[in-house]
C-alpha cells in the first residue's frame, strides 16, 4: 500500500503540473474536498473546472511524500511537502505547504478523498 499511494501521489502531481484533467479526474473521488493554501475549497467538479478554464495553472510543482499512514481498512493518509509556482486569479505566485492527502479505496481503485495544505511561512 505504501508504494501504491506514493505512486498515486506522483501521478496526481504530474497531472496537476501538466494540466491533464482527464488523468486527474480518474484519481479523484466524486466526494472530493480539495482545500487550497488560500483557505478556499473545491469539489471535484469545481477543481477540475478551474484547471480546464485556465483560472488555475500549475507552472512548476515539487513534492515529497514523507510518510504514508494506514488510516483503517481501505484508507491511507499521505503526509508531505509541496511547493509550486502557480497562475491564479490572473497573477503568478509561489506557494509552499505541508500537505495531507487522504486516499480511500472505492471499489478496487484508490481515489483522493480529501486534500489539506498548511502554508509554510515565507523564508
Amino acid at each position: 500500500m505504501q508504494d501504491e499511494i506514493r505512486a498515486l501521489e506522483a501521478r496526481r502531481y504530474a497531472a496537476m503540473r501538466d494540466g491533464d484533467t482527464e488523468a486527474l479526474a480518474a484519481l479523484l473521488s466524486d466526494r472530493l474536498v480539495y482545500a487550497h493554501s488560500n483557505a478556499t475549497t473545491d469539489s471535484k467538479e469545481s477543481y477540475l473546472a478551474t484547471l480546464r478554464d485556465g483560472s488555475l495553472r500549475y507552472l512548476e510543482v515539487h513534492f515529497e511524500t514523507e510518510a504514508v499512514l494506514e488510516a483503517g481498512p481501505g484508507a491511507a493518509a499521505a503526509l508531505g511537502r509541496m511547493s509550486a509556482r502557480i497562475h491564479r486569479y490572473g497573477a503568478e505566485r509561489e506557494i509552499a505547504s505541508l500537505t495531507l492527502a487522504l486516499w480511500t479505496k472505492e471499489g478496487d481503485q484508490w481515489r483522493l478523498l480529501a486534500y489539506q495544505p498548511t502554508s509554510l511561512p515565507k523564508a
